[in-house]
């Protein structure tokens, strides 16, 4: 984990609570488990800006997100980054290259202030080879992670991009959205629409006519990062046709 002066140590004790055993791999940790854990674990507070772990370094452990936002970017031979996923509280990064015995292919980057816990790879090898319920919860997720970039691979070819967009706005509801008492969605974009566009493979230009789009057609509105979805179900329909009202 990279360290400056801006990050602030959390302490340990603190580390492993409920929300951490609630985790969707962790939570087939043993009592033993989480003894080796408490001993291991390393968490600190962080702002944005800050990298957990670079492209091409070597992979050292996981990484726990307990609270705020980290997005994952990859560059290519020009310099230039794309955002590929973002980790949310409750997700752990790292666990494929650390499986994989290889170094990590995108870079881990702060985009809001975050705790994050670190396991270094010794703890979690013996984590594995003692309970290896642990290691299949892994590879289950590593599994459903590349269902998932097939599934976002077919999208991108069969569907438009205002279809795309609006299955992603669907997306981040779960995360940052908050339904209305008239049946509405509002929300707050967690990334900017040079990376909405990216994380949809398409010019910014692309974006904003999509916007555009849902506004006239009164779908939604949209002020800076905040998306007031008036009409969830035509936002569904969108992208599944059976859906629309």
């Amino acid at each position: 984990m990279v360290k400056d002066h801006t990050s602030t140590p959390v302490e340990r004790k603190h580390c492993i609570d409920a929300q951490f055993r609630a985790g969707p791999e962790w939570c087939a940790l043993a009592e033993v488990d989480l003894r080796v854990l408490e001993q291991a674990v390393v968490c600190q507070a962080h702002v944005p800006g800050e990298v957990l772990f670079y492209e091409g370094a070597d992979c050292k452990g996981v990484y726990f997100v307990k609270s705020g936002l980290i997005g994952v970017r990859k560059a290519d031979p020009d310099g230039n980054s794309t955002l590929l996923k973002l980790a949310y509280p409750e997700d752990t990064l790292g666990y494929r290259p650390f499986l994989a015995g290889e170094s990590h292919r995108g870079t881990a980057e702060v985009l809001k202030p975050s705790t994050v816990c670190f396991i270094g790879a010794e703890a979690m090898r013996t984590i594995i080879l003692r309970n290896p319920a642990v290691g299949l919860k892994f590879l289950q997720r590593a599994a459903k992670a590349l269902g998932d970039a097939e599934e976002r691979f077919h999208q991108s070819v069969t569907l438009s991009v205002r279809a795309r967009f609006a299955h992603l706005l669907l997306v981040f509801n779960e995360h940052c959205g908050t339904e209305m008492g008239d049946g509405s969605i509002a929300l707050e974009l967690p990334v900017s629409r040079s990376d909405l566009a990216a994380m949809l493979g398409v010019r910014r230009e692309s974006i904003s006519r999509v916007i555009h789009e849902l506004q006239e057609s009164g779908i939604a509105r949209f002020t800076g990062p905040s998306v007031h979805v008036l009409k969830v179900n035509q936002l569904i329909g969108e992208f599944r046709p059976e859906a629309r009202p």
